[in-house]
């Protein structure tokens, strides 16, 4: 794994660890959450864990204890067991260790996924996702929607969420590049997976109970772009 990330800068960190769950117990589990953290601590990256409280436009209210965070068990599990800086919108929110922490957490997120939010900066920043047990044909990269709103994708437009953070009591806001759902159009990065695991730019590797798929972020906002410039609804499907 080292040889693949030693030119990266900043390491961003998705799971999906529901059948784990079948086949071992808890304890295990998070062992090799912990082991698999501090292996990629000692790189000495910046970590990025997705803390995002999707739950944010229904409710209107956020915070920053584990019970808003809408992104799963290794996220949640992270944020309670190390010290992690967090990034302040409400929704697109990051928990984030290393040495730019403070900077990345102090982005400005203009919007949630623009050039000067933490995903902006991931994807111009020699960045690697790291999924743990994700379907690497289906997944869709959390890097898909800084190519959306980077080409202006006809599908979406924006829309600017307020509620209240209720760990500062601070009113908050958060302006995000939303599906326009009468265009009946739905998120879908297959087409885009197989062309990166046909070239090999999707490496997977094996971590202990983990299966690990690496991707470089950069590799495929390039790819991406290029296929919206000819097709701007190249990153979806209709929606049955």
């Amino acid at each position: 794994m080292e040889k693949y990330l030693k030119n990266s800068e900043n390491i961003v960190i998705f799971s999906n660890l529901q059948n784990l769950i079948f086949k071992h117990n808890i304890k295990d589990i998070n062992k090799n959450i912990i082991k698999l953290y501090k292996n990629l601590k000692k790189l000495n990256k910046n970590i990025i864990i997705p803390t995002f409280n999707l739950n944010f436009p229904e409710t209107k209210k956020t915070s920053y204890s584990t019970n808003d965070i809408t992104t799963g068990y290794l996220s949640k599990y992270l944020v309670k067991k190390f010290k992690l800086k967090r990034s302040s919108k409400p929704m697109y929110n990051y928990a984030v260790s290393g040495p730019n922490a403070e900077y990345i957490c102090n982005l400005k997120q203009s919007s949630a996924w623009g050039d000067d939010s933490v995903l902006g900066y991931l994807v111009n920043n020699n960045s690697y996702g790291l999924g743990i047990n994700i379907d690497p044909k289906i997944f869709n990269w959390l890097v898909i929607h800084y190519c959306e709103e980077n080409s202006k994708v006809p599908y979406r437009y924006f829309k600017t969420f307020k509620g209240k953070n209720t760990s500062t009591k601070k009113t908050v806001k958060e302006k995000m590049y939303v599906r326009n759902y009468s265009k009946n159009k739905i998120e879908d990065g297959s087409k885009m997976n197989k062309i990166l695991l046909k070239n090999k730019i999707i490496k997977k590797l094996n971590f202990d109970i983990f299966d690990i798929y690496l991707l470089p972020f950069n590799k495929y906002y390039d790819i991406a772009k290029n296929k919206l410039s000819k097709n701007k609804f190249f990153l979806v499907k209709n929606e049955k």
